[in-house]
């Protein structure tokens, strides 16, 4: 992926238009960075194979390398760390190939000569420079330090093959042949017969190498390649631009004085003596302190870079803790704005899925900041819509947190019902705990509505009519509700919880949105309708259903009521006695159920059994208690009124229908139920004896000589 990027931006910065290089820059520090954990990791986490303890009498210089490479980890994680440097290094532009060697002063010491002219320099061997002090002509001299470049940029990357051949192309031969030496001393099979190849005196040759390095005359990437050949890093690091030269000039030193030092505690090939040792002085160092030096040079001026650099560097030392530590201070101590969002988003990713993978390799990782990271990072994909990435990366988090994350994303996705079931299975597809999930989303929406204590009394309460459209953010509250379908377990709760919708919205006169929920469960083409009443095993009935009912059938008799005003206020102007007749049919027959879902409302409704009990009650109970009590305020005292309304109006069409009006004065004071209490507390008593009034006189009107079918007691409402 991170070639992919790195590749496009690349092509992007390099069109017609000049774009900022930065994007390309950083996918290639990214991609660098992973190769780097890669490589080392590859080696950390793969057992070291025994080494046969059986030794050769005599050993050549590669399998003595071997040997180095298999028995010291310190000293095979550096060659691994070069490897990599010689990798990333970028392409340069080699030199001009000149096979005719040294053309321009060869030629002008020609004419030299037929001039006679015995001042001009007039030699053409490697060191005649050197040992008279004259200059070649300018064009040879620029083209051999272009040579030199080309040399040590080829050796900067590992590759003394290529810089030993563009020496041969350009006609010298003489620094082929001191290339030549760094290849090891050791044994070749060809067609089973052995020979040897490589520099049987190495030590000869790279205290030589040492030794021109140090000739302050030499150019100055002359000295660098002869510092490469002879490990010795101090002739090395003036010609080195970049944090990464830096690192593989020390590193490489390195790695040159181990074997060196490993090859001569050893015997080795016949014909060389250990008292064959030539003065080289080339301090030893350490991964630590080679990154200490390079730091205190202040190479990096990059910010964007610099950050790389810095968790390639714990990579290499192997530093997990103090790698997380690093990426707590750019990200959660703010060293890196969000503002910058190209880098913070693209460090944040980063950090993530260093994180998570060094959990992977069960290195330690400091549990807070890393979370903390994890859960910046899930956030980020929250706020930009990643839906199929979110539940991976919450999974990363521990349990309440990955909880709590996972519900904020889906408290706020308005997507399809079948869309939020895969973001569902997605969840529990990488083991998040779904069915406290549901919940907390549930709980999160739920938490927006108003409670009822907030809507003021009881008595200024205007209820909505059920006809009335809902709000989209009340719509949004009800699908709340099918998060909790997803899972059979769930169902239960889901219908407590949409009991606990319903008495909010009831509290605060919204009977046309409790009045949907309830058709909403009762609808089968919507996702409620899933939610089923199973009764227990004991065959009690729950108390969760009962508080259901009773709300159903409060919504079915406020419905029909609706339907009856309706169908009262339709009658015909006219004296048309089709229409008449049609007209009383339908309002006897609406009437008739109106009376009978009256009842059946009013039979329903149970006093709250919790009240009655002598348990511990919970907060909860306590809440549902005093909204159940708020919502029987409001609704009873108003479905008795409309009743009477109802039964009164049609007293001509239906005579009984007076003396059911009166009777209920019997229906509220009967002690099993004592309604009169909702009538006390939503000041709607009087109302109700100016009704019952009305009856009262209507009954006198027709029978004034017999009124012993009147049981109406005014001081039963005192």
């Amino acid at each position: 992926m991170c070639d992919e990027y790195y590749k496009t931006f690349r092509e992007e910065s390099s069109g017609m238009f000049n774009s900022d290089p930065r994007g390309y820059q950083i996918w290639e520090a990214e991609r660098n960075t992973w190769n780097l954990l890669k490589l080392l990791s590859q080696y950390r986490f793969t057992p070291i194979k025994n080494i046969d303890e059986a030794r050769k009498p005599f050993q050549t210089d590669g399998q003595l390398l071997c040997e180095l490479l298999a028995i010291n980890k310190d000293f095979a994680e550096a060659w691994i760390v070069r490897q990599w440097l010689w990798k990333i290094a970028p392409e340069f532009i080699t030199v001009e190939t000149n096979p005719e060697y040294r053309a321009f002063t060869k030629n002008a010491i020609l004419l030299n000569l037929k001039k006679g002219d015995s001042e001009e320099y007039k030699y053409l061997d490697p060191d005649g420079v050197h040992r008279t002090q004259r200059a070649l002509d300018s064009l040879d001299q620029e083209h051999e330090k272009e040579l030199a470049r080309s040399i040590f940029e080829y050796l900067r990357r590992g590759q003394v093959d290529d810089a030993m051949d563009i020496s041969d192309k350009n006609g010298h031969f003489w620094r082929t042949a001191s290339m030549s030496g760094i290849i090891l001393y050791n044994e070749k099979v060809d067609d089973d017969v052995i020979s040897t190849i490589g520099n049987i005196n190495r030590h000869i040759w790279r205290t030589t190498c040492y030794h021109c390095a140090n000739q302050e005359n030499l150019y100055i990437y002359d000295r660098a390649i002869y510092g490469v050949l002879s490990g010795d890093y101090e002739n090395i690091i003036p010609v080195c631009r970049t944090w990464e030269d830096h690192i593989w000039a020390y590193y490489h030193s390195l790695i040159e004085c181990q074997q060196d030092e490993y090859f001569s505690k050893h015997v080795r090939h016949m014909g060389v003596n250990e008292d064959d040792d030539l003065p080289i002085n080339i301090k030893s160092t350490t991964p630590n302190k080679i990154f200490e030096m390079v730091e205190s040079k202040r190479i990096d001026r990059d910010p964007d870079i610099e950050r790389f650099h810095i968790i390639q560097k714990l990579i290499i030392l192997n530093d997990s803790k103090e790698l997380v530590k690093q990426l707590k201070e750019e990200l959660i101590d703010k060293r890196l704005s969000r503002e910058d969002e190209t880098a913070y988003f693209h460090f944040l990713r980063l950090a993530t899925h260093l994180i998570l993978y060094l959990r992977d390799l069960m290195l330690p990782t400091p549990d807070k900041e890393s979370d903390h990271i994890i859960k910046l990072y899930t956030e980020l994909l929250i706020e930009y819509r990643q839906n199929k990435l979110i539940a991976l990366y919450a999974s990363k988090l521990p349990r309440d947190t990955s909880i709590e994350i996972y519900a904020l994303f889906l408290k706020d996705v308005m997507a399809s019902y079948a869309e939020r079931h895969k973001l569902f299975i997605l969840a529990e597809q990488y083991g998040l705990n779904v069915i406290a999930i549901a919940r907390k989303t549930f709980d999160l929406i739920f938490q927006e509505i108003e409670t009822a204590d907030k809507h003021g009394a009881v008595f200024d309460v205007r209820i909505i009519s059920l006809k009335e459209p809902i709000k989209q953010t009340e719509i949004i509250q009800i699908r709340a509700l099918e998060w909790l379908t997803f899972n059979k377990e769930q169902h239960r709760e889901a219908l407590k919880l949409g009991n606990t919708l319903c008495r909010r919205f009831l509290a605060s006169g919204k009977m046309n949105v409790a009045g949907m929920i309830i058709m909403e469960m009762k609808n089968s083409k919507s996702p409620l309708s899933i939610i089923r009443y199973e009764k227990s095993e004991d065959g009690e009935i729950d108390t969760v259903y009962v508080e259901h009912q009773n709300y159903y059938n409060m919504i079915e008799y406020y419905n029909r009521y609706e339907i009856w005003w309706k169908t009262w206020k339709s009658k015909p102007k006219k004296s048309n006695l089709k229409d008449t007749d049609d007209w009383n049919k339908s309002i006897k027959e609406v009437t008739n159920s109106l009376d009978n879902l009256f009842h059946k409302f009013l039979e329903s409704y149970v006093y709250d059994y919790i009240k009655e009990s002598n348990n511990m009650m919970t907060d909860e109970d306590e809440n549902r208690i005093r909204e159940s009590e708020r919502v029987m305020d409001i609704y009873i005292p108003n479905a008795v009124l409309r009743h009477h309304t109802a039964l009164y109006e049609t007293r001509e069409i239906i005579p009984e229908n007076l003396e059911k009006s009166f009777n209920l004065a019997n229906i509220v004071v009967e002690e099993s139920s004592d309604l009169s209490m909702h009538f006390v507390r939503s000041k709607k008593l009087q109302a109700l004896l100016m009704a019952l009034r009305d009856s009262y006189l209507e009954i006198l009107r027709k029978n004034p000589k017999d009124i012993s079918n009147v049981l109406y007691d005014e001081q039963k409402f005192n």
